[in-house]
């Protein structure tokens, strides 16, 4: 009886055991070719591998080079100043802050309309500045020989403040007022002497010379513009506009007044602070101090040369 070897059946006898070893062997070298045989269809020769190769080294060799055709191109795109058609970041950003700020004035404006019909909020407002407390704080700036300054109101509404420096000297020619809703721009008018000029503009957009104004009114006006874009495009229009030596003075609800407000008000508004102004005036000097529900700021130019004088007085 034949005893075979676990897993084949390859018999235990050495004789037998070799032959049909190589039998095995010469069965697997016939699939070993017949396989070789199909691969024939697939594979390349040495030849066309050395064709081939030469081929995609060529293809690599010109899509380099288009790519620093295409690189050199865009360089000079931009040396020339056709940056407007590349899918520049910059430019993109840009655009997207062109668009919120368009949206934001349509919304201001939107707003006033409904706010001046209904409210008589600003009245009360600017009440908590007294003419004293503005007088002294002028004064305190070098700025009480009223018949030599220039003074441009921004939110002007009836122009109230205008008239009160030409009452205290200021040349009618010396002062301008601001406002972009049309209603309240004829309104100044008709309530003021002829002389002072009042313009339906947005307060990023001043049709005015550099350095054109030796102080700024901005009374309650910052404080409606949500959009932070359009904040600071303000702050910059401003400081454009004002003299070297000049100042901006603002007046804003505080954080605190903010949370007192009607719900109406208290959703269009900011409260406007020294941390907040700092981020919409950089590189200028500010001081801040709180006035009831409010707080009042005078801004200038960090190289300012005029030296503030005391004027404290109690």
């Amino acid at each position: 009886m034949n005893k075979f070897i676990k897993g084949s059946e390859v018999p235990v006898n050495p004789e037998e055991k070799a032959v049909a070893e190589k039998e095995q062997i010469k069965d697997l070298l016939k699939e070993t070719k017949k396989e070789a045989k199909d691969l024939l269809d697939v594979m390349w020769s040495r030849e066309e591998i050395m064709t081939n190769k030469n081929f995609i080294n060529t293809m690599n060799l010109k899509i380099k080079n288009m790519l620093d055709q295409i690189i050199k191109n865009l360089y000079w795109y931009q040396k020339i100043g056709w940056k407007k058609f590349l899918p520049n970041r910059e430019y993109i950003e840009q655009k997207e802050r062109e668009e919120r700020i368009k949206k934001e004035k349509e919304r201001l404006l939107k707003w006033i309309e409904e706010l001046v019909k209904i409210d008589d909020f600003y009245f009360s407002f600017h009440g908590q500045l007294d003419e004293g407390k503005l007088v002294k704080t002028l004064s305190a700036y070098g700025y009480d020989n009223f018949q030599q300054i220039s003074v441009l109101d921004i939110g002007c509404r009836d122009g109230r403040w205008l008239r009160k420096f030409q009452d205290w000297g200021v040349l009618p020619e010396r002062l301008a007022g601001i406002d972009f809703y049309h209603p309240i721009v004829d309104y100044a008018k008709k309530l003021s002497k002829p002389g002072i000029q009042f313009i339906e503009a947005y307060p990023d957009e001043l049709d005015f010379e550099d350095q054109n104004f030796d102080v700024v009114l901005v009374f309650g006006v910052l404080m409606h513009v949500l959009d932070e874009s359009l904040r600071k495009k303000i702050g910059r229009e401003l400081l454009r506009v004002l003299s070297k030596d000049g100042i901006i003075i603002t007046l804003n609800l505080t954080k605190d007044a903010l949370a007192k407000l009607e719900p109406y008000l208290a959703y269009t508004s900011i409260g406007l602070e020294w941390e907040e102004l700092t981020d919409i005036f950089p590189d200028c000097s500010i001081h801040f101090e709180i006035l009831s529900q409010c707080g009042l700021a005078v801004i200038r130019k960090k190289d300012c040369k005029k030296e503030k004088v005391d004027a404290s007085g109690g």
